[in-house]
Order: structure tokens, then sequence, then C-alpha cells
């Protein structure tokens, strides 16, 4: 269980090589499924990966209207597509396997990204910072700037403690449950190294808890862009 992460410095700045690996490969893969599932889109004769993405669009765009009300906003709309389908994968990625090196200090170099805080809550300061353009975007600068000072004056600390707290709790939900998945996932998949009969006993419960990481997984990344798209209605009323 106990591992290093591959770093390096460069520029008085760490990288953890293992979150530019995964999180590279995750954009790849939304890029390819999204490209492969409207290659040949049409209008007449939508084949069945056609159909798969429009329905990933109108699951969307139903949490969009749940939220924001009936609105036809495609920026918003992309927004949560992209969103949905990177925090899904990158939330699953983890699940089939992880690769941890062998040697005397071991090093993790494959995991889900979203099981580790920098890029959870990098993504939390990331949608937060976005709900604040498109309030700017779509009704001004003032209208921005007065939010924090609503229903009163003296509610401004209130108002701006209050995008700290959504900001850490909006990342901090997304760590926990992949994380947890994740350290139970190893710690049963260590069993291999206390004998077969360990191994076999632990296989059973492995797959069950797999198939609740799935779970898990899914409902975390609906629940992130639902509550994206609830901010966003908060910061546009």
């Amino acid at each position: 269980m106990e591992h290093t992460r591959p770093q390096i410095s460069l520029f008085h700045l760490t990288f953890d090589l293992s979150i530019l690996l995964t999180t590279t490969i995750v954009a790849i893969i939304v890029f390819l499924i999204a490209y492969l599932l409207t290659k040949n889109s049409s209008i007449h004769t939508p084949n069945k990966w056609q159909n798969l993405m429009e329905w990933i669009l109108e699951f969307v765009k139903d949490i969009m209207n749940n939220s924001i009300g009936n609105s036809n906003n495609l920026f918003i709309l992309s927004t949560g597509v992209v969103l949905l389908m990177y925090l899904l994968i990158s939330n699953l990625l983890g699940v089939p396997f992880l690769i941890v090196t062998t040697e005397e200090h071991p090093v993790s170099w494959w995991k889900s990204p979203t099981a580790d805080a920098h890029v959870t809550m990098t993504l939390a300061i990331m949608i937060i910072a976005y709900t604040h353009f498109i309030d700017i975007r779509m009704n001004g600068f003032k209208h921005f700037a007065l939010s924090f000072f609503k229903p009163f004056t003296f509610f401004f600390p209130i108002n701006a403690v209050e995008q700290l707290a959504t900001t850490l709790t909006l990342g901090l939900r997304l760590f926990g449950n992949i994380y947890a998945g994740e350290i139970l996932l190893a710690l049963l998949a260590n069993a291999v190294n206390h004998g077969f009969i360990v191994a076999a006993l632990a296989s059973i419960p492995m797959l069950i808890w797999q198939a609740f990481c799935i779970f898990i997984g899914a409902i975390q990344a609906y629940i992130f862009v639902t509550l994206t798209m609830v901010y966003i209605a908060h910061r546009l009323t």
C-alpha cells in the first residue's frame, strides 16, 4: 500500500507524472469517443452511435433544464457534456487495474486521476470560476459584483465564504468517494500476495466492489455535473 509518486521538478514547480499521464489519456479518450460517435452523423438516418451521443446530449440537457430552466445555451450544454464524459472516464480509469512498480520503493503510475485531491480541487476551482464567467458574460460585471452584497450589504463576508465552501465541498466530495473505492480495491488486490486460497476468497468481493465502484463513479460524475448546473443557475438569479 505504501508507494510514492513519480514526480519531477521543473522551473521550481513539482509535476506528478502519473497525473499528467492519466489526465492526458482521459482527454484523448473523450476526444476519440466524441469524434467516433459523431463521425457519420446524419439528420435522416442516424446510426446507433449517433443515437448514443444524442442520448448523452439529451441527458445533460435535462439536467440543465431542471436546474436553469428551459434553455438552449449551447455553451453551457457543451460544457456539461464534456464534463460528464471526462469525469465518468476519470472515475473509472483505476477500477480495472492499478499499476504500481515492485521496486524497493514502489511508485504508483496508474490510478483514477480523480482519486487525487489536486485534480478534483483544480476541477472545482475551474467550475466555480466558470460559473462567475457565465454570470459576467450573460448579466454583466455589475450584476456579478452586486451579487456578493445580496440580500443585504453586510452579507458580503458570508457570500464570499460560501464560494470557498462550495469549492471545497465540490472537490472533496468527488475525491473522497473515488479515493476510498480505490483504497479498498488495492487492499483486495494485495490478497494475491498471501497465497492462492486467500486470493480466491478475495476475488469475489473484489469483483463486487469493482461493480460498486463503477456505480459510484457514474453517480459522482452525475452529481458533479448537476451541481455545476445548480451553481450556474444560482449565479444567474
